[in-house]
């Protein structure tokens, strides 16, 4: 694309913020590329996903008509410290109104759906339940504008973010800021929805071709007349944005995206939507697992498929909890993404992408923020926390007190978070989709054989279990168990003495020391093995591959 600067609008300064609050000059080509981390293998396309191109002249001029009040021009463009999903800008014009631009990258989601998402779902929880979001003041969802990408401008959020002042405050400033984030999840927890998806405008789903209806929902116990509402009647629920129905090939399949009247439905479109791609798409291959000589062929995966699909009806926690309401949660609340104010109280909240109305049991478990806020242990089963935690014998830490607090004012959400089976039962569909494509079939497999052998816990009541494993199957998944483990302690000991993190994405200047102790540490585990054919499996299996693309 061509970048140029009309007469109106003086070329700005390009500036992107470092980590550590400081900021250096920054060429044009940065802001399109993403330069935060760097990945030990698949790195080409990995920055390709990440990579958005535009036209920043009429993004300056789309700021510059926002920010008001006698604004001309755009004199410093400054790149956040950026994400994984979007290409985050502070703009700041010549009369000192700042303006937060965000591009979602080609990785973020579909396109149109993402950001149409996003703007509807903030304006109705900045609208309706007045909760401290950034306004949106202009933004489009259709990639052909004059912009050439989707973008959203809004306030800059006012504040400071958590994460830079988290380990500074003493412990109580951290207990008043955890009630905060209880109040705010209980508030969204207040707002309960008859299906699963996403928020949209309806005339934007309308101009999509796509069936819609106004948006119902109940508050606080309550069921008041929202569809007769006018504020409501400009929603509808639509498709889920989330990456995994849209990624690859799926953009251009016809899928069941959402939205769903139960789990089990979604459920079941989770899992068909998977057999229907691997039907289409997955090849015969060697499992690297097993030998070198040991085919791995669709047929035996879609088998797998099959019989998860009879599981759908029993993933749900028994009708009797209160887990079954749909509620919408922020995706992603981290510390950076919590703005505060000078006395500690909470500003703002940031990066409702991909939000959707989900059932209870579907949603994340404790926010991301408590584990990192808190290195005090806690009881955990699986996924969920043991209400029995020995509170009265050990001093209150930070998530005893969210713990706590959830459960005296959000007592659905604490019996999510007491779940001791939630692991158990999620995995198999946290698991499934693309498992072929990421040639991970078989940490699905071993989610499904989990399942079955849990069977009476998970869904008593229910008769024998109509899905079983051949001696064979099991056989051959020791096989590769065995193998998994000694790679999973080989690679989690990496993170552990703080060399190569989990996933092999590392910060940009520990790239080189890195690559080097990948491949010294690459030659160690192939060292393991007994001969020529299992040292070239071992080879094959090392998740950081240099070349792998």
């Amino acid at each position: 694309m061509t970048r140029m600067y009309s007469n109106a609008t003086t070329k700005p300064a390009l500036r992107k913020a470092n980590e550590d609050g400081s900021e250096e000059t920054m060429d044009e080509a940065d802001l399109f590329r993403y330069t935060r981390d760097r990945w030990l293998s698949g790195e080409p396309q990995k920055l390709a996903r990440r990579y958005r191109s535009f036209n920043l002249h009429p993004l300056l001029d789309a700021a510059v008509r926002s920010a008001g009040h006698g604004a001309k021009s755009c004199v410093k463009v400054l790149k956040c410290v950026e994400g994984l999903y979007n290409k985050p800008f502070i703009l700041t014009m010549d009369n000192g109104a700042e303006i937060f631009a965000k591009l979602p990258n080609p990785n973020a989601g579909p396109t149109f759906f993402t950001t149409a998402s996003e703007v509807a779902t903030r304006h109705l929880l900045r609208k309706f339940l007045s909760l401290p979001l950034p306004q949106v003041l202009t933004w489009s969802a259709d990639a052909s504008n004059p912009v050439g990408a989707e973008y959203i401008l809004e306030e800059k959020a006012p504040g400071t973010p958590l994460g830079s002042l988290w380990q500074k405050w003493p412990r109580q400033l951290q207990r008043d800021l955890v009630t905060q984030v209880v109040d705010i999840v209980a508030k969204l927890d207040s707002l309960s929805f008859p299906q699963h998806g996403c928020i949209y405008f309806m005339a934007d789903l309308e101009a999509q071709g796509l069936p819609a209806e106004s948006l119902t929902a109940t508050f606080a116990g309550q069921s008041p007349p929202t569809q007769a509402d006018p504020f409501f009647s400009q929603f509808a629920l639509g498709p889920l944005t989330e990456a995994g129905f849209w990624g690859e090939e799926r953009a251009h399949m016809t899928l069941d995206r959402g939205p769903w009247a139960s789990a089990t439905e979604y459920a079941e479109a989770v899992i068909g939507n998977e057999i229907k791609w691997t039907e289409s798409y997955a090849r015969p291959r060697t499992n690297y697992l097993r030998s070198m000589g040991s085919p791995e062929h669709a047929e035996d995966y879609l088998s797998l498929l099959r019989r998860f699909l009879l599981l759908a009806p029993h993933l749900s926690p028994p009708a009797s909890t209160r887990q079954h309401v749909r509620t919408l949660s922020h995706p992603d609340l981290h510390l950076d993404n919590v703005f505060v104010n000078a006395a500690g109280k909470i500003s703002a909240v940031i990066d409702w992408q991909s939000t959707c109305v989900s059932e209870l049991f579907l949603q994340q478990g404790l926010p991301p923020m408590l584990p990192h806020a808190d290195s005090s242990d806690a009881k955990e089963t699986g996924h969920g926390i043991s209400p029995d935690s020995e509170s009265d014998k050990v001093p209150v830490t930070i998530l005893h007190h969210y713990l706590d607090l959830t459960k005296e004012r959000n007592l659905p959400r604490w019996e999510a978070l007491s779940d001791g089976h939630r692991s158990d039962r999620m995995s198999p569909l946290e698991l499934v989709t693309s498992a072929w494509a990421r040639e991970d079939v078989f940490s699905f497999r071993h989610a499904l054989i989990n399942f079955v052998a849990h069977w009476n816990e998970l869904a008593p009541g229910c008769g024998p279990c109509p899905v079983d494993f051949t001696e064979a199957e099991r056989e051959g998944h020791l096989e590769e168990m065995e193998l998994m483990e000694v790679l999973r302690a080989f690679v989690h000991h990496l993170q552990d003495e703080n060399l190569i993190p989990v996933g092999g994405m590392v910060r940009s200047g520990h790239f080189e020391r890195c690559r080097a102790l990948n491949r010294h540490f690459m030659e160690s585990f192939v060292s393991l093995a007994k001969d020529d054919s299992e040292r070239a499996m071992f080879a094959h299996i090392w998740p950081y591959r240099e070349g792998d693309e």
